[in-house]
């Protein structure tokens, strides 16, 4: 009887006929084998010679014909059979000159049910796939982070669905058509960024360092919110380091990426923010700098050795760590310091516990001064106290900057300008201790932060500017106004900037709509007036501008 998924039609019912008395058995006319359940589907694996499903047919004419056959999953039935022989399947047969295709490919999308193929597979068989990848792997020296590429996974998907008999690629091919092609797609994909620089401008970082050959460079990535792109490297060999110089290098790749949009000039804003640098700076905070080698000296000894670090997380800290790695090392500096302060207890008694006391490493020279250091430098931990109290509200600035989730342009003027008021309260009575502290955060906000570019993206942010509690409106108006006139060469378009500037002062229009007032906090401000900024389509193009720039030379970073 034939099943009721197979049709008469089907070409594999002429290689082999069905069992009247026993449903879903078949004869393969060519063997004459007894394919026991599965119906037509089991011929077809019968036929095609696939692996672990059933003894493939040994005659010439199914190795000819197999891989030509169709096979619908569905008609699979879950009957067991009494003899299952694992065979050895050779590459595709070939037609003539003509390749037989195979229709046997696996469902390996994510989340896709997997094929009958693969969810028969023996754990031998899986562990004999992992083991080649293994070894090529290592053979190869391919880095272990190679395995997170978000083209991995695709590949082997691509390969499983093609079947057995996939050669892999030449030397050759890697080397050209394939690399012409790899390429191809990425200037296409850069193309499109560049196209986004007319819509939200774009913000130019650059980071120097020097290479193996012991050459300065200077690498320039450019900006936008659809990502960091790398435009060049300069070799500065010979090239006198001072400010004229570096304008001039700056301005040339400003100039190379001008987007012959309306904005001709860009904000030349090239500093960073370097303040917590000069906190931790021993010229200036000698008591800062005692701080930190010593935690780090702490952490160091703790993380080096398995044992003490096993004592600590097991027993004290829960699994918390006291190294807590951020953006940049001055940012891991502090944090490492508030997470030092916050295990302050946990630390002392695991240094006075009697598992430390037993362990080999407290009887070293290293181990007693660290233990000393827990336990009775009390001026230490006054200085971790005080230190805290002044880079908290820093390094949450620098987080600010340097996160992902929305654009933080809008955001720096009044975060830095919060934080700045918040460590003077801090240290109201510490002033004759930490006033320098005071000075830096001053130098560093007028020189870097407080500019007119900062100051309009925290006008042209909705989240703060309509805030009741923000006082500032005033000043960050002036600082638009700066902004308009360095950026807007065309006197025609600062009018009509100028005259739109006043629905949205007054929320008039779709600016004042209950969906738009109620989005203020809600979305980040380039969402912000893409939707209700259509109304004064020039304000709001140069509004997604300046909020879309980046606040943070990150990306430029080498990881």
């Amino acid at each position: 009887m034939v099943d009721h998924h197979s049709s008469a039609e089907d070409p594999a019912w002429a290689h082999a006929r069905a069992v009247p008395t026993a449903k879903n058995n078949t004869i393969c006319f060519h063997c004459n084998k007894l394919i026991k359940g599965g119906g037509i589907t089991r011929l077809k694996y019968h036929l095609a010679g696939i692996r672990g499903q059933v003894e493939s047919c040994k005659s010439e004419i199914g190795n000819s014909y197999g891989d030509s056959f169709d096979v619908d999953e569905e008609e699979e039935e879950e009957e067991e059979e009494d003899e299952v022989r694992v065979v050895e399947k050779s590459p595709p047969q070939t037609l003539g000159k003509k390749k037989i295709k195979s229709y046997f490919a696996p469902r390996t999308a994510p989340g896709a049910q997997p094929s009958i193929r693969s969810a028969l597979a023996t754990k031998a068989m899986i562990d004999n796939v992992k083991m080649n990848v293994g070894r090529w792997w290592y053979h190869s020296n391919v880095p272990f982070y190679a395995s997170q590429s978000p083209y991995y996974q695709p590949m082997i998907n691509s390969i499983a669905a093609i079947g057995p008999g996939f050669k892999g690629h030449s030397f050759y091919e890697l080397r050209g058509p394939l690399l012409r092609n790899v390429v191809h797609e990425v200037n296409d994909f850069l193309l499109d960024i560049k196209n986004d620089w007319k819509v939200y401008g774009c913000s130019v970082m650059s980071d120097g360092w020097t290479n193996q050959k012991l050459q300065p460079i200077m690498n320039f990535l450019v900006y936008c919110p659809r990502g960091a792109m790398f435009l060049k490297s300069i070799d500065t060999s010979g090239l006198t380091k001072d400010a004229e110089t570096l304008f001039n290098i700056f301005d040339s790749v400003v100039q190379e990426i001008d987007n012959a949009s309306a904005y001709k000039k860009l904000e030349k804003n090239y500093s960073r923010n370097l303040m917590l640098e000069n906190i931790a700076n021993p010229k200036w905070f000698p008591l800062v700098d005692e701080a930190i080698k010593k935690a780090k000296k702490i952490t160091k000894f703790i993380y080096n050795h398995g044992v003490v670090l096993n004592l600590m997380s097991q027993d004290f800290t829960n699994g918390r760590e006291l190294c807590r790695p951020a953006i940049t090392r001055f940012a891991t500096n502090f944090l490492s310091l508030q997470s030092m302060l916050r295990f302050k207890k946990e630390l002392r008694q695991m240094f006075t516990s009697d598992k430390w006391l037993s362990c080999p490493h407290a009887k070293t020279a290293v181990g007693k001064e660290i233990s000393k250091i827990v336990l009775e430098d009390y001026l230490f931990w006054s200085q971790c106290k005080h230190i805290v109290k002044v880079s908290e509200p820093l390094v949450r600035v620098l987080c600010l900057v340097d996160r992902d989730e929305k654009p933080a342009m809008g955001y720096l003027y009044e975060a830095t300008d919060k934080a700045k008021e918040e460590i003077k309260r801090r240290l109201k009575n510490k002033v004759s201790l930490y006033g320098n502290y005071i000075r830096v955060i001053d130098a560093r906000w007028d020189k870097q932060l407080h500019s007119p570019l900062h100051a309009a993206s925290c006008f042209l942010n909705p989240a703060i500017y309509f805030r009741p509690s923000f006082k500032r409106q005033n000043e960050v108006q002036r600082g638009l106004l700066s902004t308009l006139m360095r950026l807007i060469p065309d006197p025609d378009i600062q009018d009509k900037i100028s005259s739109q500037l006043d629905e949205y002062k007054k929320s008039i229009g779709d600016f004042g709509t209950s969906l738009a007032i109620r989005q203020r906090e809600r979305l980040n401000p380039v969402s912000w007036w893409e939707q209700f900024g259509l109304g004064a389509p020039d304000l709001q193009s140069f509004a997604i501008h300046v909020l879309s720039q980046c606040c943070s030379a990150t990306g430029c970073k080498r990881n």
